[in-house]
């Protein structure tokens, strides 16, 4: 028994350790809570199994006598204790399970905000944004920007294992975005807002990226519909570009110098969602051609399901 104990003690630990660390700081607050109440539980059981085996050895060392019997009876109901113990360590272990979710469209909330996701239970979780209150829910958000708080002028390494923060602004990262993408394509949903508030959105039923080998190349886009003018279609089999990595292989310039972001470039000119920040009548900016003739956006987001 005290020996199953410790492999169990030495497993969970280890578990909820390696989870902890490699969430970092977007491990939302419930998991640690539930660390330190297993940990408890785990050691009230280790200071259990410890007065059991002294009971032991004092029991060894008697003559089967009624006082011998009543240590026996004794231990038998801590023993039952400890079972109990061990049954809430399990239920704790199962209910965080069940904290992580296969996509955005599965957690039962239907509340906004950040959530573990494991689409493919070969991958290690992550944490993701869920958007469940527009469109019907289920969005897991890939791109944010909204207060110019993050700089998006960056590498290609950047680009591609992602940058920001989950809830502020953000971008997700190329290989995560081609494995959510790989096995079966994508809705994608991107969601625009001027400085005079108008609104729109562009909606594609296919999205699907490459691997980095293939420069993250945009594989699949079609099916657009929405209140936009379609300004990213062209951009289809395209390869990513960024400062330090230029896949455009149209011309001598690169595209995201010249526009200072990074994105699936098509002629340098037809959406800069990556582009600076700047409040307004700027050339260099964040913009979807055609509308209002390409004004700065002071809001711009990503989505997919």
């Amino acid at each position: 028994m005290v020996i199953k104990f410790v492999i169990v003690t030495f497993a969970l630990a280890s578990c909820c350790a390696a989870k902890l660390v490699e969430d970092g700081d977007e491990t939302p607050s419930g998991s640690w809570f539930g660390f330190e109440l297993l940990i408890t539980h785990l050691e009230s059981i280790e200071q259990k199994l410890t007065k059991l085996d002294y009971l032991e050895q004092k029991l060894a060392k008697l003559e089967i006598t009624e006082k011998a019997i009543d240590i026996l009876e004794r231990k038998i109901t801590k023993l039952d204790i400890v079972e109990q113990k061990l049954f809430n360590v399990e239920q704790i272990i199962m209910n965080q399970a069940k904290n992580v979710f296969q996509s955005c469209s599965e957690e039962p909330s239907k509340m906004s905000g950040k959530y573990r996701l494991q689409p493919d239970s070969n991958e290690q979780p992550f944490v993701g944004f869920c958007e469940q209150e527009k469109y019907d829910g289920g969005w897991l958000v890939i791109q944010h920007r909204f207060d110019g708080s993050v700089n998006f002028y960056r590498d290609w390494e950047d680009y591609k294992n992602g940058f920001g923060k989950i809830d502020g602004e953000f971008w997700i990262g190329l290989e995560r975005l081609h494995k959510l993408t790989q096995n079966n394509p994508m809705t994608l949903m991107v969601e625009i807002e001027d400085y005079d508030g108008n609104y729109g959105y562009a909606r594609y039923d296919e999205f699907e990226i490459g691997n980095e080998d293939e420069k993250y190349v945009l594989e699949q886009l079609s099916g657009y519909s929405g209140s936009l003018q379609d300004s990213m279609s062209d951009s289809q089999g395209f390869m990513f570009t960024t400062r330090d990595s230029d896949n455009s292989e149209i011309g001598s310039d690169n595209c995201a110098q010249q526009e200072q972001g990074a994105w699936w470039y098509m002629n340098c000119g037809y959406t800069n969602p990556n582009g600076p920040y700047h409040k307004k009548e700027e050339w260099k900016k964040i913009y979807w051609y055609g509308h209002r003739a390409g004004v700065e956006l002071k809001f711009f987001r990503m989505m997919i399901k």
